[in-house]
């Protein structure tokens, strides 16, 4: 007879129950911690499952199979270089999007979508293969692990989109959610604009040009609503509809302002702790608390990116830091620089008071073949926004959120009388796309009358 630990049955009754309250409680716990960090549970039931493509019927009415890592493509376009490499471009777009929202990249050894990209619906709905209830989606739809993608008229925007839905997927699936309306649709505008050049991904890129990116045109729509007067404020753009299909130029406006606030240098740390909220249903109030001190500051700059927004736009430099201002009583000399944007000179200009601004110094404004010397009066050989480049400007901030006013062009000198209480910024004369080449600073002085 085989020898053991005897235990009585009393003994063992009491160790089963403290056994199952032990284990309750570990459950219990698991659950909590789950929850806190917004992960969702899988259950077999819950892990990736996709719609039954029948290969061969897909075959016969020209659906083709091409397969990545991460994404199972199905599609009825020819074989060509620019559709065959995009699971590829998925791929590397996965190690991004795990890395900008912390997903640990165990967690997605055996992740991955399931895209349809179209040029005739109709093959794909005889198959099944359409999303149930969605068929109206213009242009791209994600749910879930799958992607529905109609071909587009440009390799640019077909990537584009595929990173657009794919970003959607990334977000429902790891982190069980996708936040309110204009953070949902701007983060995958934001990670679907890309650049894509010797089978390296970037993510997240600013264009330098309409060419770069055809058929995409967000900066374009912005521009032409800030210059028409159409401007929308942070909270305009906030109070997108998320129940209802967003039109392009709201795409634009959700694009511009994620890619505002993830540039933005001193507050991209506070941007990027939303990812943790996309669960909640208070996420704009989420949002609201983050950047609750710093929210004045943050219409006047999202006004001047709206102004100033161009391809190619340097978002480090055009960066503003804020100096708190005083009330100009007596003669004050600054330090402007020439490679960046609006700088804060501190003064607070009165209502009535009139204030003359005088320049001085030398500066480098551009350098092709040679550098390009300049002077606070600027150079006439080239123009930027109807005065000449490097030419010294000022801009009058107030209190509100509305637009602008347009900006003072003050040269070596001028006098400068504001309507209402403002603090001055001044910056010199150049697109902010072209402020890299710029170097060296002027000095601006101002004085009562």
């Amino acid at each position: 007879m085989a020898q053991g630990i005897g235990i009585s049955t009393q003994s063992y009754a009491a160790w089963v129950r403290a056994a199952l309250e032990m284990t309750t409680r570990l459950a219990m716990l698991s659950l909590a911690l789950c929850s806190a960090l917004a992960v969702p549970i899988a259950t077999a039931a819950e892990r990736p499952s996709f719609r039954r493509v029948d290969e061969r019927r897909a075959a016969q009415v020209g659906i083709r199979k091409i397969v990545g890592r991460h994404l199972w493509l199905y599609t009825d376009l020819p074989a060509s270089n620019a559709v065959d490499e995009l699971p590829l471009v998925f791929d590397k777009a996965v190690q991004q999007w795990a890395a900008y929202f912390g997903v640990e990249k165990s967690r997605l050894t055996n992740w991955r979508m399931q895209g349809f990209l179209m040029q005739d619906r109709a093959k794909f709905a005889a198959l099944g293969l359409m999303p149930e209830g969605r068929t109206d989606f213009v242009n791209g739809y994600a749910w879930d692990y799958e992607l529905w993608l109609d071909e587009q008229p440009s390799d640019y925007y077909r990537r584009h989109l595929l990173l657009h839905e794919g970003t959607h997927g990334f977000m429902q699936t790891q982190l069980g959610g996708a936040g309110a309306g204009w953070y949902r649709e701007g983060m995958a505008e934001l990670l679907g604009t890309h650049c894509w050049e010797g089978a390296n991904l970037t993510l997240a890129s600013m264009p330098t040009s309409r060419e770069e990116v055809p058929m995409w045109g967000r900066i374009k729509l912005v521009r032409n609503a800030y210059q028409a007067g159409e401007a929308l404020t942070l909270g305009d753009v906030m109070a997108f509809n998320s129940r209802e299909a967003m039109s392009t130029d709201q795409y634009a406006w959700c694009w511009a302002m994620c890619k505002f606030l993830d540039s933005h240098l001193q507050l991209r740390e506070q941007f990027r702790q939303l990812p943790a909220y996309v669960a909640d249903l208070k996420f704009n109030l989420r949002f609201r608390k983050l950047f609750r001190q710093d929210w004045e500051d943050l219409q006047f700059e999202w006004n001047v990116f709206l102004a100033t927004l161009d391809y190619g736009y340097d978002a480090r430099r055009m960066t503003i830091s804020h100096t708190p201002a005083a009330v100009v009583e007596k003669e004050d000399t600054i330090t402007v620089a020439a490679d960046r944007g609006w700088q804060s000179t501190g003064w607070q200009l009165k209502a009535g008071q009139s204030y003359r601004i005088s320049a001085t110094g030398t500066y480098q404004i551009a350098k092709d073949s040679q550098p390009w010397p300049c002077e606070p009066g600027g150079v006439t050989l080239e123009y930027h926004e109807g005065q000449p480049m490097g030419m010294l400007l000022g801009l009058l901030r107030s209190d509100g959120e509305g637009r602008l006013p347009p900006p003072i062009a003050i040269g070596l000198q001028a006098v400068i009388k504001p309507a209402v209480d403002a603090t001055l910024y001044l910056r010199v004369n150049d697109s902010p796309a072209r402020l890299l080449d710029n170097k060296g600073k002027l000095q601006a002085t101002i004085k009562p009358q």
